[in-house]
């Protein structure tokens, strides 16, 4: 539920319990113990003093978050290519490989709560990332112009 959509069930369901918002400064702090917790905290240590203060805030915060959501979201998508195996002769790196596996296992908030989804098409969990045998890309180079039988870097033994 947005927050306009939450201000207006809010102001219709007023009507059922004056007494309640009988006055601004107490309409208020009702509105605002109403809200999801990730807003409440952020806005009960104001004290707002009407209701068009607090939605005001309220909406700012909310589009604050989605756009840190949203920033967050896009720093961890990351091209298919990032999360085929590394090729330990070439990276020379072993960090490279845990920085993979530890972006990967941050990727769905659904694993934070510890709920692994299976893949509907291979059985197996991705993390987060495409199924390959949706994207249909070889497993090697990443490639989607063949398949890793066919890969031609595993001709070359690169």
């Amino acid at each position: 539920m947005t927050m306009l959509e939450y201000e207006a069930r809010f102001s219709e369901l007023s009507k059922y319990a004056p007494h309640i918002v009988a006055d601004e400064r107490r309409k208020t702090k009702n509105f605002v113990m109403g809200l999801k917790p990730s807003l409440r905290t952020r806005l009960v240590a104001f004290d707002h003093r009407t209701l068009d203060e607090a939605l005001s805030a309220a909406c700012r915060q909310e589009g604050e978050m989605e756009k840190y959501l949203e920033e967050k979201k896009a720093s961890q998508k990351r091209p298919a290519a990032t999360f085929q195996w590394l090729d330990k002769k070439k990276a020379g790196y072993p960090t490279q490989q845990r920085s993979v596996a530890v972006g990967s296992s941050q990727v769905p908030s659904v694993r934070s709560l510890g709920v692994k989804k299976e893949c509907p098409h291979c059985g197996k969990t991705h993390g987060g990332t495409e199924c390959w045998m949706i994207t249909g890309k070889c497993l090697k180079c990443g490639s989607s112009d063949h398949k890793i039988k066919d890969c031609p870097r595993l001709q070359q033994g690169v």
